[in-house]
């Protein structure tokens, strides 16, 4: 075969290798079930799962009771009960990504949407949790003071009692995340909210200065 015959056989591979995309398998067997954690075993390695917090193969427990256990699994949510074993085949597609530009005064905003409802966000990295008006939260039908835990945060002005709540799920362009935490303040402030480090820190996140890319992480 000449070497050019030998090249166009290996980009014509590695095309039909990035059509495709990377098969990949999961193997997942329920070990033991308790309220919003779950002992699974994930290709043969043990992991206690906590509700909401993703592993590295992009298995997330979305909820857990004595019965039962709601696995999302690449975007795929599915039942399972104890000593369930299931093998789940996927294809490995390409991870989805945001750019955000900077603003006119130096700032990172954007639109998204928490619990369905389309608000404008203020990136604040300094921010460890999502951070709402209570004023915003009763227009998103949120009821904070029932279903929140009252705490004490720190903020610009000093220390507040904010209520530390579960947000559904928020979704900024095509990512969407679930059970995110977030903080309700008493009062209009602050005016937008804060898109802080709940939904941040579980994304791969780049400041290039201008723009700001964030991307799955799984």
């Amino acid at each position: 075969m000449s070497i050019s015959k030998y090249l166009i056989s290996i980009i014509a591979f590695c095309i039909f290798l990035i059509s495709t995309g990377t098969q990949a398998s999961i193997n997942i067997e329920v070990m033991a079930l308790f309220k919003d954690k779950a002992m699974v075993l994930i290709n043969k390695e043990q992991r206690l799962l906590k509700v909401g917090e993703p592993t590295e193969l992009g298995v997330t427990l979305i909820e857990s009771t004595s019965k039962y256990a709601i696995l999302d699994v690449n975007g795929k949510q599915s039942r399972y009960t104890l000593g369930n074993r299931v093998q789940t085949d996927f294809d490995q597609q390409d991870k989805k990504k945001i750019l955000i530009y900077r603003s006119t005064n130096g700032m990172f905003k954007t639109t998204g949407s928490i619990n369905g409802y389309t608000v404008d966000f203020l990136i604040d990295t300094g921010a460890s949790a999502i951070a709402i008006s209570s004023n915003l939260a009763r227009r998103l039908g949120i009821q904070y003071k029932l279903t929140g835990k009252s705490t004490l945060i720190s903020t610009a002005s000093g220390t507040e009692y904010a209520y530390a709540v579960k947000f559904d799920r928020v979704k900024v362009g095509e990512i969407m995340l679930r059970n995110v935490n977030g903080i309700v303040l008493d009062g209009n402030e602050p005016k937008l909210p804060l898109l802080g480090m709940s939904y941040l820190g579980r994304l791969n996140m780049i400041n290039e200065g201008q723009v700001m890319k964030l991307e799955e992480k799984y």
